[in-house]
């Protein structure tokens, strides 16, 4: 396949599974076209979850509290 080949290969897959991504690529001689990733369907959430909520009128310094949120001491 020479380039201009793949690249209206490429065209023609982008209209058949637009949910991915297509491109050409050289290898050797030779042009190919692969399949590089797919489009996210939904949000799934974050990443990171919210610091714990330090207990009010605690009267534990800050060591033991951090020492509370870890999972260490009593």
């Amino acid at each position: 396949m020479n380039r201009d080949e793949a690249m209206a290969e490429v065209e023609r897959m982008r209209a058949a599974d637009p949910g991915a991504s297509w491109m050409a690529s050289e290898r050797g001689a030779d042009w190919v076209v692969v399949r590089i990733g797919l489009a996210p369907t939904k949000v799934t959430g974050t990443a990171t979850k919210p610091a714990p909520v330090v207990p009010q009128g605690d009267p534990h310094s800050g060591v033991q509290r951090a020492a509370w949120f870890t999972g260490g001491g009593a």
